[in-house]
Order: structure tokens, then C-alpha cells, then sequence
């Protein structure tokens, strides 16, 4: 049985030992690799044993100082084929991280027919992107598709009006400030040209409809109806709409959501004179009148921007002159 080493290389001259020799079980020689040189002699048992010795400890001391130091792998270009191609797994830290000088692209995915990245995050971030000038930048027939658990899209509201900021912008841009109200940029400049688009006490998008009843006090289809005397209020639901008889056309025709209507305030059957304000539900202050009649036997109507209530609710007031009518509402449109 022969033991086969290689030299070390530490500590050892070439004359000292055959670059590769075997160890014979049965005399004790070292004798050169036949294969490697032939002619080379024999020496003695115990200089056999003396140097295979140095061989081993060379090896393991000049396998240790390889390990110890070691240097991180240089980046190198390549092919990966397999399914994944690539896989990186980090139990707390980065499983991938790239970085690019210039003009170059840290990651570049690309996919025919399928996901060129796919992102998943039990608790994190599928995917959470900075930059200088964008923080990520998607083009395609779909530039981005989401779906989220409970909202699809969230924005972090910060910093002042972009209007009051004088920075440049450009049109499409889109800005939540620290108050929620967003905004969107419709014309590049400095701070460029802002339309506020949602946020508290902002009505938001018109929504025109078929002008429908949504109350007639003169019928007692309505659960409360009658005439409405001096400094009497009612609250009315402007959600559903009606016929002219009462019946009930069509459920929510106003949506849950809305924040305001448009409107055609009637008063019939007017006696006396007086006014009627009519404000967001719940409101029983009067600020101004929303409609006014001077005599007995008037029909008036009025077109007016009313705002409601979270319930979708109007509260009509009577003011403090002595006259009495009933009222209708009609709609024309919402803002939601």
C-alpha cells in the first residue's frame, strides 16, 4: 500500500524530497513516482518518516494561511441556467446587492412571457426602492400592476403643499402632503402647476346623473313629510332616489362616499314669507338662506352646491318669519 503526497512547498527544498514520492508499507522507503522520475534512489526509513512529516505539516500550515486570507471573490460575468437560474437566501441581512458605476445598470431583468422580477415579503417589503431622481422607473403595456391585502397603493403623507415648494416638477407627478390631501402635477415648472385632487374638506371628483327626487315633504311615503314651519328643522337622506309618487327608484343612488351634491331646492305650497337654509346633516346653525319666498302660493326653486354629511344627510331649517311651505329636493349630480 503506498500513502501518496505532494510537496508543501513550505520549508522544503526540492533536493530534500521528490516532488511526488510514495511511501512503501512494506520497507519504510521513499521512493520518486515512477511515472514522475524513475531513476530517482531510495533513502532511509526514518528520514522517510522525518520528511513526510515536514510534507504533512507544510500542507496543513499552507492550507491554513490560504484560508486565513482569503479574500472576498472578485465579481466575474457569467451564465446561470437551471431553475432558478440564480438563488440567494439571507436568514437577517442582503441576499442580493448590486451596484453599478456610470451610466450602468446595478440589475437589469428581463422576461419574454413572464415575471422579469417577482418579489415577495411576509412582513417587509416586496420591493423597496430610492434614488436621486426616481426611485424606481417602469415602462410596458403595464408600467406597474398591484395588489395588496388591504389597499393596493399606499403613500406616505410628508412635507408641505407643493404648491408652496419651489422646486422643480414634473407634469404626472403625484404628492401626498402631511396634511393627506393629494395632489398631482398637470404642468412641469417650478414649483410647476398643481390640482388638489382629495383630502379633508376637499369635495373631490363631479359626478353628473339624470336629475332625480331624492324628498317631497308632500308625501307621506317619506317617514317624515308635512310642511315646514318657523324655526323647524328636519333632517333628510339624499342616498336613495324616488318617483314622483314616492316609490322608491333606485337605492344609493347618491354612493356612501359622496361629500357633497348638486341640487334643485323647491319650496311649493308657500305661505306667508320666509327662507330655508340647508345645510350638511346635523348642522342646525344658520349661516345663510338657501332659498327665500316673499308670498302665499309661490313655487320657487333654487340650484345650489349642498354638502353632506358622512350618512349622505341634509338638514333643512326654517328661519324665524312667520311662513310656513313644503320643500323638494332634486339631484343632479355628486362629488365622490
Amino acid at each position: 500500500m503506498k500513502q501518496l503526497l505532494r510537496e508543501s512547498g513550505r520549508g522544503l527544498s526540492r533536493s530534500a524530497v521528490p516532488a511526488f514520492a510514495a511511501i512503501d508499507a512494506d520497507d519504510g522507503t521513499v521512493r520518486s513516482d515512477p511515472e514522475s522520475d524513475p531513476d530517482a534512489g531510495s533513502v532511509s526509513r526514518r528520514h522517510a518518516l522525518h520528511t513526510a512529516g515536514v510534507i504533512v505539516a507544510g500542507a496543513l500550515a499552507g492550507g491554513i494561511a490560504t484560508v486565513a486570507t482569503a479574500g472576498p471573490a472578485a465579481a466575474a460575468s457569467g451564465v446561470f441556467d437551471g431553475a432558478p437560474a440564480v438563488s440567494a437566501t439571507s436568514a437577517s441581512g442582503t441576499a442580493v446587492y448590486a451596484q453599478a458605476g456610470g451610466n450602468g445598470n446595478a440589475l437589469t431583468a428581463r422576461a419574454p412571457s413572464s415575471d422579469a422580477v417577482n418579489a415577495n415579503s411576509t412582513t417587509g417589503y416586496g420591493i423597496y426602492s430610492f434614488g436621486g431622481t426616481a426611485g424606481g422607473q417602469f415602462q410596458g403595456r403595464y408600467g406597474v400592476i398591484v395588489n395588496g391585502t388591504d389597499t393596493d397603493i399606499g403613500i406616505n403623507p410628508s412635507g408641505n403643499p407643493p404648491p408652496s415648494i419651489n422646486r422643480r416638477n414634473e407634469a404626472g407627478s403625484i404628492k401626498l402632503d402631511s396634511s393627506c390631501v393629494l395632489w398631482l402635477c398637470v404642468e412641469t415648472g417650478t414649483p410647476g402647476v398643481w390640482q388638489q385632487i382629495g383630502g379633508l374638506g376637499v369635495a373631490g371628483a363631479y359626478h353628473a346623473v339624470t336629475p332625480s327626487r331624492v324628498y317631497d315633504s308632500r308625501l307621506s311615503t317619506y317617514p317624515l313629510n308635512g310642511v315646514l314651519s318657523s324655526l323647524q328643522d328636519r333632517t333628510v337622506s339624499v342616498a336613495n332616489s324616488y318617483n314622483t309618487s314616492g316609490v322608491l327608484v333606485t337605492s344609493n343612488f347618491v354612493p356612501a362616499g359622496a361629500t357633497a351634491v348638486f341640487a334643485n331646492v323647491t319650496v311649493v305650497d308657500t305661505v306667508g314669507a320666509g327662507y330655508l337654509a340647508v345645510n350638511p346633516g346635523g348642522t342646525f346653525g344658520v349661516s345663510a338662506s338657501t332659498i327665500n319666498w316673499s308670498a302665499a302660493g309661490q313655487i320657487l326653486a333654487n340650484g345650489v352646491a349642498l354638502t353632506l354629511n358622512g350618512s349622505r344627510q341634509l338638514t333643512v331649517v326654517a328661519g324665524p318669519a312667520a311662513g310656513s311651505t313644503n320643500f323638494i329636493i332634486d339631484i343632479t349630480g355628486y362629488w365622490l
